[in-house]
C-alpha cells in the first residue's frame, strides 16, 4: 500500500494518523513507519525519501515521530523537510525529534578528553562515535552522521520551519545519556 493510500485510509476510518519516520526495523504499532530505498522489501516498512515531498494532503498528519534521524540527513536539505514536516501535520499537531545533542557529547568529551580513545564501547557511543555514527557497527554511508545539533539549534529550525513552540522533553526512546528530545507543535 502506499503512503497516499495508508494516510487516506486512516482519515476515512476517522483514525489518528501517525507518521514514524526513520523507523528502520524498529516498526511501531497505531503508525505509519515510513522509511528510505534502504529498507525496501523490509514487511511493514513504507518506503519514502524522508526529504522529498510527502504526497499526502495539508494538515492531514496528528503526530510525526522521528527517533535517531535527523543528525543523519545533510543539513542543507533539513529545513526543507522540517517545513515540509510543518506542511502536513494539522493544527494542534507535533513534531517529536530524538537525536544525538552534539553539544552533550562534546561536553561529555571536554570533561574527560581520554574519552576520545577509549576501550569502552559504551563511552564512545556518548562521545566520538554518537557525534560521528558508529562506523564499527553501520557500515552503510547513510548511517554516518551528516550534522549535530543542540535542543536550542534545532528549536531555533523547527520555529524557523513554521512550527509555533518547541519544548524540551526527556527522552522517550534514548540510546544513551546525550540525546536530546524536541516537541514541536504546529
Amino acid at each position: 500500500m502506499t503512503l497516499t493510500n495508508e494516510v487516506q485510509t486512516l482519515r476515512e476510518k476517522r483514525l489518528p494518523v501517525r507518521l514514524h519516520l526513520g523507523c528502520g526495523p524498529n516498526l511501531f504499532e497505531g503508525w505509519i513507519n515510513i522509511d528510505g530505498d534502504y529498507c525496501a522489501g523490509q514487511p511493514g516498512v513504507t518506503i519514502h525519501n524522508l526529504t522529498d515531498t510527502y504526497p499526502i494532503p495539508d494538515n492531514s498528519v496528528d503526530e510525526i515521530l522521528s527517533v535517531h534521524v535527523i543528525e543523519h540527513i545533510m543539513p542543507d536539505k533539513v529545513p526543507l523537510m522540517l517545513k515540509e514536516w510543518h506542511r502536513i501535520i494539522k493544527p494542534g499537531g507535533f513534531v517529536a525529534t530524538e537525536w544525538p545533542d552534539l553539544l552533550k557529547m562534546c561536553k561529555f568529551i571536554v570533561d574527560d578528553p581520554s574519552r576520545l580513545y577509549s576501550d569502552n564501547r559504551k563511552i564512545l557511543k556518548q562521545g566520538i562515535a554518537g557525534i560521528f555514527g558508529n562506523i564499527a557497527r553501520y557500515q552503510d554511508v547513510a548511517m554516518m552522521h551528516k550534522w549535530g545539533y543542540s535542543a536550542d539549534s534545532l528549536s531555533k529550525i523547527l520555529k524557523d520551519s513554521g512550527f509555533s513552540k518547541t519544548v524540551t522533553e526527556p527522552n522517550k526512546y534514548p540510546k544513551t545519556g546525550m540525546c536530546s528530545r524536541v516537541v514541536a507543535y504546529k
